[in-house]
């Protein structure tokens, strides 16, 4: 603006007017006068390049972690939505069928049909895959070996970075409580060693007696074995067809702990495809189960002085692998407890629908208290501190 002015001036007393560039003297009707000639050119130094790559690079610092962050996010939202619906189709079977679907289904004879996920596809949209479903066939036989590769979106966790690509896949997993029965109506628990799965009797009750060829010689004031693990876990295997063996489900009125303070549903890294053929529709409890440490009671024996619920949850000792992401690092199939890629914990879906993020370090009682759908009712050794609201 000061040259302009100048200039100005300049042209006013018929001098001639400076080139903004400053290079070459340029008269009053604009030609420039005769004289050496120089090329008029504008330009930036190196020093000024510098200065605007450093800037546009502290920018962009600035700029990939926020998007970073959104990503994750994203994807998280995503994995909470992808639950929260599988929440809602397990939610329809029950509403259909006045009870829970087992967690696996087992021929009397041990065969491996099916679990929950192929009971609640109709409510996940994917009843092509029920009308093609052979129920009379093991969910490793053909057709439904092939069934049972199907990638379906709904049933993988965006941040699941263990899954195969197109594959049938699996995040999410369904409350078992402390462990199963396997492979006869025996309660038992699951540890893993060298990331094969180890099973154990529990004595529930503490009386010395695990499983008797003879039920009614486990008996006990506080109820037997079975009776106790009815009342800790929700999701049990049971006989096909029902009611051609064992039966023993839950329906929502046996929730008595309430629907909204009972999971139903978490994150599971290591439950899905592998190798091995293993995907959705594998009925064994450690693929379609996730479990409470049985580290709770020492020596699996739950009787006076042995019972210790903040191993539930805890980061010391043994259990410590068997606390939520306790195993970020482990073979599919061989680590049936909650785990996930988000920072500090893992979602979870409550029986009443709701969906809530579990902070990792939850206290292990009342860890045990959100699992255990009968834990208010339980006397004894085993029984649960008194509750405070989650």
């Amino acid at each position: 603006m000061l040259l302009a002015n100048r200039n100005f001036e300049r042209a006013q007393a018929g001098e001639p007017r400076r080139h903004p560039c400053g290079s070459r003297a340029v008269g009053v009707e604009g030609q420039a006068r005769e004289g050496p000639r120089r090329t008029a050119r504008c330009a930036i130094t190196l020093m000024e390049v510098l200065v605007v790559i450093s800037i546009i690079g502290m920018l962009m610092s600035l700029l990939l972690p926020a998007v970073q962050l959104a990503r994750e996010a994203a994807r998280r939202s995503q994995c909470a939505n992808n639950l929260r619906n599988v929440g809602l189709a397990v939610q329809g079977e029950i509403m259909a069928k006045r009870r829970l679907p087992a967690s696996g289904n087992f021929g009397t004879t041990g065969t491996p049909f099916h679990d929950w996920v192929v009971n609640v596809l109709p409510y996940l949209e994917r009843s092509d895959i029920v009308k093609q479903w052979r129920f009379d066939e093991a969910w490793n036989q053909q057709p439904n070996s092939a069934l049972g590769a199907t990638h379906i979106r709904v049933l993988v966790c965006p941040d699941d970075d263990t899954t195969t690509h197109e594959r049938g896949n699996l995040s999410y997993v369904a409350n078992g409580g402390f462990g199963c029965t396997l492979p006869v109506d025996c309660p038992s628990i699951v540890h893993s060693a060298g990331g094969v799965p180890q099973f154990a009797k529990l004595d529930f009750n503490g009386n010395g007696v695990t499983c008797p060829a003879n039920p009614a010689q486990d008996t006990s004031p506080i109820g037997t074995d079975k009776d106790l693990f009815f009342k800790t876990g929700l999701f049990f295997g049971e006989n096909w067809p029902y009611g051609s063996g064992t039966v023993r489900h839950h329906t929502p009125d046996s929730i008595l702990d309430g629907l909204s303070q009972t999971i139903m549903l978490t994150e599971n890294l290591w439950a899905g495809y592998d190798p091995a053929g293993s995907g959705w529709a594998n009925p064994v409890p450690w693929r379609a189960c996730f479990f409470v440490s049985a580290y709770v009671c020492d020596n699996n024996d739950c009787s006076g002085g042995n019972v210790d619920w903040a191993r539930a949850n805890s980061r010391v000792g043994p259990s410590a692998a068997e606390a939520i992401n306790g195993a970020l690092s482990a073979v599919e199939g061989a680590s049936p407890w909650p785990s996930s890629r988000h920072p500090g914990g893992v979602n979870v879906v409550f029986c009443d629908g709701h969906l809530r993020f579990l902070n990792e370090n939850i206290d292990g009682a009342a860890y045990a208290w959100l699992v255990t759908p009968q834990g208010s009712t339980i006397r004894g050794p085993l029984a649960q501190p008194p509750r405070e609201d989650q």
